[in-house]
């Protein structure tokens, strides 16, 4: 299976090579998937926030901010699909976890963040107390457009899933049509059963992104599924095909959903 998750040492392309969009509205996953394989993603969107953690907050000090977290979207009445904690599987200086937030459209997540920063915001940074932090230019958006789904996104709140992300330029000589072959023969080897606890999603960054010609987001549902389909992967003819067509800086990452 198609896991790159050999990790680097900073998150540079993960933020976009330094560029970052305009927040919504001034503002802050496992993306909700097709039902089908390679099928469009809908509307949906996607916001990765990166957040700065104090030194010594502990899991029962996160577990009580994400439960007030809910309290407070609740109390707002966002339209929000579902959101997730990412933590880092390699060291960084750029943030501490990274909250994703799954919105069933533009509209929703502008009119969201639109309310948010204006009735909510404030008051959230003061009862948190500097325990979690995170800056307005490091809200980073993505569009699914299309992916492998094996419902995964019906991850319970409070279970885990390990997302890998490979931000990818082309090698000369591939464009979108070595691309578009790959998916197919990569799409027809998991119908032949390579796709259990395993699927994955091309991203579009809402921002100008320079340094990678595409995202591809791979979620395994747990420890085995990732050494299953490492072990398919390895040395097949689809990870020539994958080296052959695009080099990539990959980024490991273990998700808590914590909204559904």
């Amino acid at each position: 299976m198609k896991l790159l998750f050999y990790v680097l040492a900073s998150l540079t392309l993960l933020a976009g090579c330094g560029q970052s969009q305009e927040p919504a509205s001034e503002a802050p996953a496992a993306p909700t998937a097709p039902t089908e394989a390679s099928a469009p993603a809908s509307d949906v969107i996607v916001d990765y926030v990166w957040n700065t953690a104090a030194p010594d907050m502990s899991e029962a000090q996160l577990a009580d901010i994400v439960t007030r977290w809910n309290a407070r979207i609740d109390a707002g009445g966002y339209q929000m699909m579902g959101a997730n904690v990412l933590k880092p599987q390699f060291e960084t200086e750029d943030f501490d976890l990274i909250w994703v937030l799954m919105w069933p459209s533009s509209e929703a997540r502008e009119t969201a963040w639109a309310h948010w920063n204006a009735n909510q915001v404030e008051d959230w940074a003061k009862e948190l107390d500097g325990a979690l932090t995170y800056q307005d230019e490091n809200v980073f958006t993505f569009k699914p457009v299309g992916g492998w789904d094996d419902n995964l996104e019906n991850v319970p709140a409070g279970g885990t899933f390990m997302p890998n992300f490979s931000f990818c330029k082309m090698n000369e000589g591939a464009d979108e049509t070595t691309f578009a072959n790959f998916r197919a023969d990569y799409d027809a080897w998991l119908v032949e059963g390579n796709a259990a606890g395993y699927g994955y999603y091309i991203i579009e960054p809402q921002f100008e992104q320079d340094d990678a010609d595409f995202v591809w987001l791979d979620i395994f549902s747990d420890e085995a599924a990732m050494a299953a389909g490492t072990a398919s992967w390895t040395g097949s003819a689809l990870e020539a095909q994958w080296n052959t067509m695009s080099t990539c800086e990959n980024y490991a990452f273990l998700a808590t959903a914590i909204r559904r």
